[in-house]
């Protein structure tokens, strides 16, 4: 009698568990953005977490838990349980840190499970409008004529424009020296002030200088021209190529994310990326919406972690 009844235990106790994993959502969702509120990152979140929430017939709670360029966030989330109710909109540093800051209290691969890339930033090579440089063949010139090189602004040290700068001046074997500032707002003041003589920046905050014409893009990293500026050529097809960089975002959970879940929120997302409306809301914060496979977005987390750890060390890049 004994063992019919442990039987019958055990028979409910997974009946349970099937059901438990067939009610999911059951209960408020978090996304955390690992950046400061009022943020592209964290407009992003909100916008995914708008529209996914009656998808999945629950609350999707965003939360901001900015610092160690976004380090907090990953790890909370890479020791968090596995049971789809906790994840992180990641952003470029997710595979630039394992490169600039060695040992890290998780493992960027191992630990995260990858759901899609939702939308990237593509970054552009601007002047001042008053400047003499009218392309890019004349800013490498220029350069080469000084003896530190022509100061080029970024956002700051380690971020996409800053790596994206050190690219540029391998593939280039040019002497384009960084500039780093605290974020992008202060660096294209100094542009539009020609206190800095080139800048590498994502769209959004140049593009009313751009518009008015008191800032000049010559060009778009990546190897095809971008459809937020059109008429601007992309360092690809100006003779440099493999110089493809984003500010790029991407929901992750922890390791271990059932597969169910997983695509459930691929497909789900996939159809809110795919919107024209949301599209459109996008491209007005300068950005492109990516979308994807789970292992789309594996692979390209993969690659970029091997891409940033090869250029890091032959340039010794810092940081700090």
């Amino acid at each position: 009698m004994k063992k019919y009844i442990v039987s019958a235990i055990c028979i409910a106790s997974l009946c349970v568990g099937v059901a438990n994993a067939q009610e999911w959502p059951n209960r408020s969702i978090r996304f955390i953005s690992p950046f400061a509120p009022g943020g592209s990152n964290d407009i992003a979140t909100r916008v995914i977490a708008e529209k996914l929430s009656p998808k999945l017939s629950q609350a999707i709670i965003v939360e901001n838990k900015p610092g160690a360029n976004i380090r907090i966030a990953s790890e909370m989330i890479a020791k968090a349980e596995p049971d789809g109710y906790n994840f992180i909109m990641v952003a470029a540093p997710h595979t630039t840190n394992p490169a600039l800051y060695g040992q890290l209290p998780y493992d960027t691969v191992k630990d995260f499970t990858p759901i899609i890339q939702t939308v990237r930033a593509p970054l552009f090579l601007m002047v001042p409008a008053n400047s003499p440089i009218k392309n890019v063949a004349e800013l490498l010139a220029a350069s080469a004529k000084s003896p530190n090189g022509l100061n080029v602004s970024s956002p700051g040290n380690g971020t996409a424009p800053h790596l994206a700068l050190e690219l540029f001046n391998n593939i280039a074997k040019s002497n384009l020296t960084h500039i780093p500032y605290k974020g992008d707002a202060p660096a294209v003041t100094d542009i539009l002030g020609e206190r800095v003589d080139a800048g590498v920046h994502p769209i959004i905050s140049p593009l009313p200088h751009i518009k008015n014409g008191k800032i000049r893009v010559l060009a778009v990293f990546g190897s095809t021209r971008s459809p937020l500026l059109p008429d601007v050529p992309s360092l690809g097809e100006l003779g440099y190529p493999n110089t493809e960089v984003y500010t790029w975002f991407g929901l992750v959970g922890p390791a271990k994310l059932p597969v169910k879940i997983v695509d459930r929120l691929n497909k789900d997302i996939n159809e809110i990326l795919a919107q024209p409306e949301i599209k459109q809301r996008f491209a007005d914060m300068g950005m492109e919406t990516v979308g994807g496979t789970p292992e789309q977005f594996s692979k390209y987390v993969r690659d970029d972690i091997a891409k940033w750890r090869a250029l890091v060390a032959k340039r010794n890049i810092k940081p700090d």
